[in-house]
């Protein structure tokens, strides 16, 4: 295929891209949006010069766009927004590189090779820009790989996304600059590369999509345990003034316990305590209170506390698995209460208490 094929066929792309995370509206999306908007005007502006000096490279050569220039800090930008740091006006002088050239770049359209000094500083600027361009990946990729969660979907997706284009950066460079293979082929190669680049986009914005939806039923579910504990937290506050033997509430509570070790019913998600009642054939309202009184602790602290010991036996046996696997085979539903009950019965979060366990194992297999 020809070159103006190819970039007709990415710009079409590029262009459906955008309009299916557009779609969205979602701010994280923003810099990868507008990354996808400046790759657009940089095939455009090359399609154009390419066709103006009738179909033809030397003009892309000689009158390179500025639009380039925005990729790297649009990408290191995104990557800040993904690990929620706080984006300033200072963030924004990153772009002042592009302006620069910009103007530079009009001047060089207006004046042509009047002046041969000036055009030469401008494509000076050009050859050093695969390093300002792999700079800004290097850097963004060692902030994601220095914050790295393998919990995270998209942070994961986006740090191959990363590595795909620093490769296809350093690729084309060297191959450019040390002759390896024909200059119009690679260009055509190099073009195409960013069909990949937008199907990562796109992928990235539908597991986006799918994380904002699971953290919006994961604080409805946060919610409704909140209030069902305050429901029991009240009921208990009633059932003082009944009074149950200590050999009923003892016999109840064995008979709970018993259900809790030996059938692990509380790897069942939707485990209330409507259920365990029909099981020990008690009211939920005297079981409410023989957990209350008995065991000093409320019924859903007490099925969590049970199913982060579990997960602390699978975690101990399987340090690879994700974490996220593991806590929903445990019976929990929102990643909000295994995290706060977590830390409650360990002093440390989820991740933390992996990585431990995978280095004394590696502690061991190097003794």
């Amino acid at each position: 295929m020809e070159i103006s094929g190819a970039f007709l066929a990415v710009i079409i792309e590029a262009i459906l891209s955008f309009f299916l995370i557009k779609k969205e509206n979602s701010k994280k999306n923003l810099f990868l949006i507008l990354y996808i908007v400046t790759v657009t005007l940089d095939l455009l502006w090359e399609y154009f010069i390419f066709n103006y000096d009738h179909k033809s490279t030397l003009l892309i050569d000689a009158y390179p766009s500025s639009f380039r220039l925005l990729k790297g800090p649009l990408l290191f930008l995104a990557g800040r927004c993904l690990l929620k740091y706080p984006i300033n006006w200072k963030h924004y002088l990153h772009f002042l590189l592009f302006f620069v050239v910009f103007i530079c770049n009009v001047i060089v359209l207006f004046i042509g090779s009047e002046s041969q000094s000036f055009h030469g500083f401008y494509l000076w600027i050009f050859k050093i820009y695969p390093l300002y361009w792999c700079g800004y990946l290097i850097a963004a990729l060692t902030v994601q790989i220095r914050h790295k969660n393998r919990d995270n979907a998209f942070q994961m997706l986006f740090i191959k996304f990363l590595f795909f284009v620093l490769a296809s950066v350093i690729t084309y460079t060297v191959c450019i600059f040390g002759k390896l293979a024909d200059k119009e082929l690679l260009r055509v190669i190099y073009t195409f590369s960013f069909f990949i680049q937008f199907a990562l986009l796109i992928r990235l914005n539908q597991i986006d999509r799918q994380l904002s939806g699971t953290d919006h039923k994961n604080e409805n579910i946060a919610i409704n345990e909140i209030q069902e504990t305050l429901t029991v937290q009240k009921k208990n506050i009633k059932y003082k003034t009944s009074v149950l033997s200590k050999d009923y509430i003892d016999n109840t509570n064995r008979q709970l316990i018993e259900l809790l070790k030996n059938k692990k019913i509380y790897t069942k998600e939707d485990l209330n305590m409507e259920d365990i009642s029909n099981m020990i054939h008690v009211s939920k309202n005297h079981l409410s209170q023989c957990i209350s009184e008995g065991l000093q602790t409320t019924f859903y602290d007490l099925i969590n506390k049970y199913r982060i010991e579990e997960f602390i036996v699978q975690i101990n046996q399987n340090p690879d698995l994700q974490i996220s696997e593991l806590y929903y085979q445990c019976g929990f539903r929102s990643k909000a209460t295994f995290y706060k009950y977590f830390k409650q019965e360990t002093g440390i979060n989820p991740n933390d208490y992996r990585k431990k366990i995978l280095w004394e194992k590696e502690l061991e297999q190097s003794i």
